[in-house]
């Protein structure tokens, strides 16, 4: 059978040979591998795409372990913006093309399984803060367990990806059994784990556009919809995806606060993030140590019964709240 190939495969065929860097090689075959059309014809091609793409990721490997120092330095991924979301599901799921779509990161996307061989971080905007999202190998290899479950230990949250053209809430059973057997649950631990750690969740449930995804969909959320949300997704037709931005920023657990100088206009452009919970002490420590002691009032606008209340430093701030500190 001729393989029938686009005329977009030369034109990804062509970048790739002129690629310099190990990093351009990959980027250009994910491309090209892209534009393969799936049946008999194309077979042998895909495998030996498949083949180049996993040599030139264990080049790059090799890489990082010269340059990073170590291992160790492959697998510590520092925490940065508001929070840091670790990703986790079984493979082809789709939580590549999640982090992929949500942030400027480059995770590989592949149809074969095990494609991500490493963390891959991105971050991912959302109105004028950023979000961390770590992709991971699938949460069936055996050979990443270690350190795929140290990440996702430290991470603020979980976001656990599901693909609706399988039995999706079969998936999330075996997913919550494997993370229990890290010790992470996603509700109070049961009498006896005391070392459990909660984590919170939201549940990508992707591939919403395929056959059988409805019924999946539903299975799936009346079994575990009442222990974290479930935003319906396709990656694909990029349909959901601001859903699931919202889901995130929620999942974060943070607020922003904005500082406004006595006499002066408050900086909407760079807020503090702090804790869901944070009180007017807790900003204030963050704008400056000596409010620690030296802190006066503060006034809020936003959340306050009217603009520029006066509040106690014990004050619950909320989302979007303006604050004017005086010493």
């Amino acid at each position: 059978m001729p393989a029938n190939l686009p005329p977009d495969y030369f034109e990804a065929e062509r970048r790739y040979k002129q690629a310099s860097t190990v990093a351009e090689k990959i980027a250009a075959l994910e491309d090209l591998m892209a534009t393969v059309p799936k049946h008999k014809g194309t077979d042998h091609l895909r495998a030996d795409l498949r083949r180049r793409l996993s040599q030139l990721n264990k080049e790059a490997l090799e890489q990082r372990k010269k340059k990073g120092g170590g291992r160790d330095s492959l697998y510590n991924i520092p925490r940065e913006g508001a929070a840091q979301i670790a990703l986790t599901g079984f493979a082809n799921s789709g939580k590549s093309s999640i982090v992929a779509n949500l942030t400027k990161a480059t995770p590989v996307i592949a149809d074969y399984p095990l494609s991500t061989v490493l963390p891959c971080p991105g971050m991912m905007p959302y109105e004028d803060i950023q979000i961390q999202l770590v992709d991971l190998p699938a949460i069936a290899n055996e050979t990443t367990d270690g350190w795929v479950s140290g990440i996702m230990r430290v991470a603020d949250a979980l976001l656990i990806v599901i693909d609706l053209t399988e039995d999706a809430d079969i998936q999330m059973e075996l997913i919550l059994d494997q993370l229990g057997k890290w010790n992470i649950r996603l509700e109070r631990p049961r009498e006896g784990e005391y070392r459990a750690l909660v984590k919170r969740a939201v549940v990508a449930a992707n591939k919403k556009d395929q056959p059988g995804a409805v019924e999946n969909l539903e299975r799936l959320e009346a079994a575990y919809g009442g222990r974290c949300p479930v935003v319906a997704l396709s990656c694909r037709k990029k349909d959901g995806l601001e859903d699931l931005k919202q889901e995130l920023f929620k999942l974060a657990g943070v607020i922003r606060v904005y500082s406004k100088p006595p006499g002066k206009d408050p900086d909407l452009s760079r807020p503090y993030t702090v804790p869901v919970g944070s009180t007017v002490m807790d900003v204030a420590e963050k704008v400056h140590k000596d409010f620690v002691t030296k802190l006066k009032y503060a006034r809020i606008w936003g959340s306050a019964r009217f603009d520029g209340m006066r509040v106690e430093r014990t004050h619950v701030l909320k989302d979007r709240d303006i604050i004017e500190l005086s010493m």
